[in-house]
């Protein structure tokens, strides 16, 4: 049976950081591909502090169109909004039933997991792979929700981070894909206020 770890998200935007760990889980893990899935609007973050669903979408699209194992999932764009993860599960159960899945999620998530909808049925049924985040120690064994840890390398790098960044005008070349460099810059430009000097 295929196993396939999905990678939930807003990727809000994409970064090197998300490829870097989806990498690694796959390798540490044996799955035998990654699935991003972009969430239009998750219900744990404010729709204001979101770059448009569609091109959040895009860029992970994008940046994975030439990577072998890792794929992008839009399946929660056709599911009623918000995105909780309980329902995206079952629906890619429903229509993939020769697949068996897990959920890949960084540190600060699994501490916060006891309060997803539907939480120890969900990991139940797709098994979480953590990834180590900076800040965030491994919990003693047994881990919460029988959760498998991965001491990938800590990622210094946040979504939060490349907008402030973008904002200032400042480079991002160094963390995100090459591939949408540009289009982020640019969508970051046109939402700045012009001056008439």
């Amino acid at each position: 049976m295929k196993k396939v770890g999905l990678y939930f998200g807003s990727f809000n935007p994409i970064h090197n950081g998300h490829l870097r760990v989806a990498k690694y889980v796959k390798e540490h893990g044996g799955f035998d591909e990654i699935w991003f899935v972009p969430s239009p609007l998750n219900p744990h973050k404010s729709e204001e502090t979101l770059i448009p669903a569609d091109l959040r979408l895009q860029w992970v699209q994008k940046t994975l169109e030439s990577e072998s194992s890792l794929f992008c999932s839009s399946e929660e764009f056709h599911l009623p909004k918000p995105s909780y993860t309980h329902k995206s599960v079952l629906h890619f159960y429903a229509k993939y039933p020769e697949i068996e899945f897990s959920i890949i999620m960084g540190a600060d998530n699994l501490y916060g997991f006891h309060k997803w909808q539907h939480a120890q049925e969900l990991s139940e049924m797709c098994p979480l792979h953590v990834y180590a985040r900076p800040g965030y120690e491994m919990p003693l064994d047994p881990l919460p929700f029988n959760a498998t840890w991965y001491e990938a390398p800590l990622i210094e790098i946040s979504a939060t981070q490349i907008r402030d960044l973008l904002w200032d005008n400042a480079s991002v070349e160094e963390l995100v894909p090459t591939k949408i460099l540009s289009e982020l810059t640019s969508f970051f430009e046109s939402l700045q206020p012009h001056s008439n000097q």
